[in-house]
């Protein structure tokens, strides 16, 4: 939803109390609204069509990770600023996003991006453009090798979405603060995959291991809660802004105010202004490093986007120690009071039931059947490639980051990569 619902009654309370004949039909009318826009985008997104492209490495991958950020920028492409309101509206449209994935089945590790099929001829030709000797194929979908439900067979499951520990302005450790001291006065790039490569390669049969990034590009818009950020930091005071809830209900008081159905509406205290002014000499060199990672994440192409990770294995195979394996992985990308991922716990299949905090010492009500409620959920929703509601901002740097063809600092023994370069024959051979 575009607005807090209880936001806005917390705010509207007050005045509905006196005036519910002309709050009630409004409130009413946006429940209906988001309804109604629920219904019909879950129709459009059934209907859409999708492709699974299997990406095989070339042999040798030099260059760093960079040549991945070119890509997202070439995907950042499709991104438009509005969609038509009738659209949304009578055909429930909502804009195109893609899945960057991640896969090992029993140790052999695959790269996939799903797409609509309108959307097909230009990832290949973005993904071609930075990894000529790529090589790109339709495959079937993976996820169907799994039983239909995988609750209640031979397999058990754990799932989350990965999200930030911190607001979306505070970026990453990416690719370019990965260096390794040579033992030689210098230093070379590693490849912030490579432990993740590790523990897939490390999977038996029986187990799969999959990262599932879904990403649609957005506009520059979040960066007004990121100037926020920034303005704090050198000690500007920033604005207040009326939550979603206050907007609606002074948009309704402001009309009646007009009409003289409500008065002494629309009056708001004049809020003090700060004079202050920056002086750059005044921050910590730790707030320094902090506005210069920030403003550099503001100054990039961004998406909105999502992780899931999800670990499938035979019950008599299945490792747990898996799981916070993958999970350290990801915390290795914190740095300098700066951000980093957290499983959802809203989302984790693991509950403690409810009323936990009556018996501290104990789960609490219907604790295994909530786990089982999220499996299924988790399950669905990474098989339909679902987007995430809780979304991170990820700029094209972050993005390259946690998902690019690997180099060769990756030498994973299932590793699949092209065997040989595409090319044409030297010129001057002998015919016959």
């Amino acid at each position: 939803m575009n607005f807090s619902l209880i936001d806005a009654v917390k705010t509207a309370l007050p005045a509905a109390l006196s005036y519910w004949w002309v709050y009630l039909p409004v409130i009413l009318a946006l429940i209906l609204w988001e309804e109604w826009k629920d219904y019909r985008q879950d129709t459009y997104i059934s209907s859409m069509e999708w492709v699974l492209l299997e990406i095989t490495p070339p042999p040798e991958v030099q260059r760093s990770p960079k040549i991945a950020e070119n890509m997202f920028a070439g995907f950042h492409g499709i991104y438009s600023k509005s969609l038509i309101w009738k659209k949304q509206f009578f055909g429930g449209k909502v804009p195109d996003w893609f899945s960057f994935e991640i896969v090992s089945n029993a140790g052999e590790i695959k790269f996939y991006v799903r797409s609509t099929k309108e959307n097909r001829n230009l990832v290949e030709s973005i993904i071609f453009a930075q990894y000529p000797d790529a090589e790109i194929k339709e495959a079937e979908d993976y996820v169907n090798q799994m039983p239909e439900s995988l609750t209640g067979s031979d397999y058990d499951i754990f799932g989350t979405e990965l999200i930030f520990t911190k607001e979306d302005a505070y970026p990453i450790k990416t690719y370019q603060f990965f260096e390794e001291d040579s033992g030689k006065d210098e230093f070379v790039r590693s490849d912030p995959l490579a432990p993740l490569a590790e523990v897939m390669s490390a999977l038996g049969p029986g187990e799969h291991l999959w990262l599932q990034l879904v990403a649609r590009p957005t506009g520059a818009d979040w960066t007004k809660d990121a100037q926020k950020i920034v303005d704090k930091i050198i000690g500007k005071e920033a604005k207040k802004q009326p939550s979603s809830g206050q907007k609606i209900v002074g948009g309704i008081d402001e009309a009646l105010s007009g009409l003289g159905l409500l008065p002494n509406a629309g009056e708001a205290k004049e809020e003090k202004k700060d004079k202050a002014e920056f002086n750059v000499q005044k921050l910590t060199p730790v707030q320094k490093s902090v506005l210069e990672q920030i403003e550099t994440k503001m100054a990039k192409l961004a998406f909105k986007a999502g992780h899931r990770f999800m670990y499938v294995a035979r019950k008599d195979a299945f490792n747990k120690s898996r799981v916070p394996t993958v999970i350290g992985m990801f915390k290795q990308l914190y740095f300098n009071n700066m951000n980093s991922f957290k499983p959802n716990g809203d989302i984790t299949t693991k509950d403690d039931g409810a009323l936990k905090w009556l018996f501290p010492s104990d789960t609490g009500f219907f604790s295994e059947e909530r786990t089982m409620r999220k499996k299924r959920k988790i399950w669905k929703e990474y098989k339909k490639r679902k987007f995430v509601k809780k979304v991170n901002i990820l700029n094209i740097e972050e993005m390259a980051t946690l998902w690019h063809l690997p180099g060769l600092a990756i030498r994973a023994p299932l590793f699949p990569r092209v065997e040989a370069s595409k090319g044409q024959p030297p010129s001057g051979l002998p015919t016959r």
